[in-house]
């Protein structure tokens, strides 16, 4: 009855366009209600709990970062350095733009975001180039989903926070990956431009002009240094990272590049905390029904069920791979992984998947729902810049999304792609 009342309300819920957030509060709400397994106050000081952990301030603080990012031309000069290393090649542009959204992932954290600052430039460029507009999109759609497998990473930051992994692990674990899969999207958009004839930018930039690039974006480029470097080092924390990033990304905007004044400021601040605010509603609603979950045994039982349809763990892999990409067609990825990692973990742990690893599945499974109708927030952002149809961009990305799926596909089956950077850490 609890189960039937939990999933039905939430269902009904998001058919009516109930945003997810409230859809999971009113279903844990109405659950409790009718089997009164717990008082309601409970709901209050569980959510409250869950959002009183110091990991979880990486989140605001990196969307912060990054919207500075945006706004202090920093996506601009990433543009600049792709552009004068890999633009001659054929499909110039679509390489420019795999190549800044690559820079730019390990910046913001975040895979929309890496479409709106970089897609907001090379979109419109491209187009300009008699690129085809669903091909524009594509590119830098798939590419944007590089900003949560390239450390840093929200949603890894969410992952480790909920299973209680290590997010430096988390952050190393996806940096090959990452790479691997900015070679394949490049490689692809190469492949493609060359079916349909599409040129580079005339004149391959001589090593005066890319040094010239380069120094103009050397404070830029030296942001993951900073960041990444210093919590490998054992200098700061995760969340310490965030808070570094956030000055340094203001320091260049405001002092150095100077692009970011009080009006834009307090706009970016404004953008911030709303984005931050809707996570933030999310992870603890969320934490909520996964506890309602929990009390229901449904992680014991979804484990007990896929332990006795077969003993393959090959095939046990594939089942919550093909079922990770069915959710990620319906449901916001903070969301998913807030409440299937505590029900999927131990059922993977049973088979020895090392934790880090099926981390990284659940962040390139969620990668992939950037791309997949009906949510696709990459596809939304990359819509909204171009002006073609939602329709449209889902099936220029096809292609991309189906690379992606192979990669998933590989890290699943060759945990050592993910597993090896992290060995290094104690």
């Amino acid at each position: 009855m609890a189960l039937l009342m939990l999933f039905g309300s939430f269902l009904i819920l998001l058919l009516l366009s109930v945003p997810v957030a409230f859809a999971l509060g009113i279903s844990s709400i109405l659950t409790l209600l009718v089997t009164k397994q717990m008082p309601l106050q409970m709901i209050a000081q569980g959510m409250f709990s869950t959002l009183d952990a110091y990991a979880l301030l990486a989140v605001p603080l990196f969307i912060f970062a990054g919207l500075l990012m945006e706004y202090g031309g920093l996506s601009r000069r990433l543009i600049n350095v792709a552009k004068s290393f890999v633009g001659h090649y054929t499909g110039g542009m679509a390489g420019v733009s795999v190549a800044a959204c690559t820079f730019f992932a390990a910046l913001s954290g975040s895979g929309p975001a890496t479409v709106a600052a970089i897609g907001g430039i090379m979109i419109p460029a491209m187009i300009k180039e008699k690129y085809d507009t669903g091909y524009a999109c594509g590119v830098v759609a798939s590419a944007g989903t590089l900003g949560i497998i390239i450390p840093p990473s929200i949603p890894m930051v969410i992952y480790g926070v909920i299973t209680n992994t290590s997010v430096g692990k988390l952050f190393m674990a996806g940096v090959i990956p990452g790479l691997i899969l900015a070679v394949v999207l490049w490689g692809l958009s190469y492949l493609i431009a060359k079916k349909r004839k599409y040129v580079g930018l005339q004149g391959k930039a001589s090593w005066a002009e890319r040094w010239k690039y380069l120094n103009e974006a050397k404070l830029t480029l030296l942001m993951p240094v900073l960041v990444l470097g210093g919590i490998y080092g054992g200098i700061f924390t995760p969340t310490e990272a965030a808070a570094v990033a956030v000055v340094y990304s203001a320091l260049l905007g405001i002092f150095v590049y100077k692009e970011i004044n009080l009006s834009n400021f307090i706009e970016i601040f404004k953008k911030s905390t709303i984005i931050a605010g809707t996570i933030l509603i999310i992870i603890a609603t969320a934490s909520t029904y996964a506890r309602i979950l929990v009390l229901e045994k449904v992680p014991i039982t979804v484990a007990n069920y896929l332990t006795g349809l077969t003993d393959e763990k090959w095939l046990i892999l594939l089942m919550i791979v093909v079922f990770l990409l069915f959710v990620g067609m319906f449901m916001e990825t903070l969301s998913a992984i807030i409440l299937l990692a505590p029900i999927l973990l131990p059922v993977v742990s049973h088979f020895g998947v090392d934790p880090i690893h099926f981390g990284i599945i659940m962040i390139l499974a969620s990668e992939i729902g950037f791309l997949t109708p009906p949510v696709g927030d990459n596809l939304n952002v990359a819509s909204a810049i171009s002006g073609l149809s939602f329709e449209r961009v889902s099936i220029a990305t096809l292609p991309f999304t189906l690379a992606l799926v192979a990669m998933l596909l590989i890290v699943t089956y060759l945990p050592a792609i993910s597993l090896y950077l992290p060995s290094f850490l104690k």
